[in-house]
């Protein structure tokens, strides 16, 4: 879709050429600054209408007059027609611009009104995106509980109005935002005290940021910095390293050595947010030739394969005195540092 401007600027040029003489010359036709900036950004259509205006030129010297206009016409509506898709260009680098920009400061809090009269009215938008992100801490707790306390309630509610102002702002259509604005605003007035209520709210209003990100040919400057917030408020220890993102968790089995579901549900909530990238997964044992640990280390590749994207993880086991038995710590490789 055109905009306005690029309306109205078609109807000046196009009105200007139809009006002007027949024997206006190439180089006042193509020597303007709109033009400048057609052969830059449509060089295709541009080479269309100087290709034109030389067969009007040759029409013009065999005293083709009416073959000479025909040509002069066609040049200046392949002119006009480079002009627009060089505005549409132009507009689209801004908008990405502009996109970037709000993440980096975290601006989303501007698109929802509700999630704004959380915070307090006067600190800034990026100031509030801290306030929210240092209650949603409490999140951490849902790993192993099976309720949830209507201050950490609040927490996810606050997270989740962010995640989906930010989504809105990467470009999220209201088909996908307006299900989880409801069961929010659900969940808001009946207050459910079940965990699994609010985990699910939460890791589907960050996996619907993953599905616009997706789009990108490589992750946003500030992404590593979305990676270990989101990981640490959902229960992992992050670190962000020169090279990658480090997410670890000791949560992955349960004390009995099961595979802990709820850790991996987060897991693969956390894949589907920031979705660029292969992760590389180790689980510390006690010695590489334990057959206790390579049993479960095997459950939970198995477990790793019934996500969406199974080749994206590889998992191995390490022997290490650094970490305790039975964590596990994975590395996004795509997320580095700006």
């Amino acid at each position: 879709m055109i905009s306005r401007p690029t309306v109205v600027l078609l109807s000046v040029v196009i009105g200007a050429c139809a009006g002007s003489q027949a024997g206006r010359t190439s180089n006042v036709l193509f020597a303007t600054p709109e033009a400048d900036l057609a052969r830059e950004h449509a060089p295709d259509l541009y080479g269309q209408a100087e290709s034109a205006w030389a067969q009007a030129s040759d029409a013009q010297r065999r005293k083709d007059e009416q073959a000479a206009d025909d040509y002069r016409t066609e040049s200046r509506l392949w002119l006009a027609a480079a002009i627009a898709e060089a505005a549409r260009v132009q507009l689209d680098r801004r908008r990405a611009e502009l996109q970037r920009e709000e993440e980096h400061w975290g601006k989303q809090l501007a698109r929802d009104q509700e999630a704004s009269a959380i915070v307090a009215r006067d600190i800034s938008r990026h100031e509030a995106n801290a306030v929210a992100l240092r209650e949603a801490e409490r999140l951490a707790t849902l790993t192993e509980a099976t309720t949830v306390s209507d201050a950490t309630l609040d927490a996810v509610l606050t997270r989740v109005r962010l995640n989906l102002a930010l989504a809105e702002a990467l470009g999220a259509t209201d088909e996908h935002l307006l299900p989880l604005r409801e069961r929010a605003d659900f969940v808001k007035r009946k207050r459910p005290d079940a965990a699994r209520v609010a985990e699910s709210l939460l890791l589907e209003s960050e996996i619907l940021i993953g599905q616009t990100r997706a789009d990108w040919p490589e992750p946003r400057p500030g992404a590593s910095t979305a990676l270990v917030q989101t990981a640490s408020v959902t229960g992992f220890s992050a670190d962000r390293l020169g090279s990658a993102v480090l997410i670890r968790s000791e949560r992955f089995f349960t004390s009995k050595g099961q595979v802990s579901s709820a850790t991996v549900r987060r897991f693969a909530g956390l894949l589907e947010a920031f979705p660029h990238g292969p992760v590389a997964c180790q689980v510390a044992v006690p010695e590489l030739s334990s057959r206790v640990w390579a049993r479960r280390v095997a459950q939970l590749v198995e477990r790793f394969g019934r996500m969406d994207d199974p080749g994206r993880i590889s998992t191995s086991m390490v022997a290490t005195e650094s970490l305790s038995e039975g964590t596990v710590q994975c590395t996004f490789a795509a997320y580095r540092e700006p």
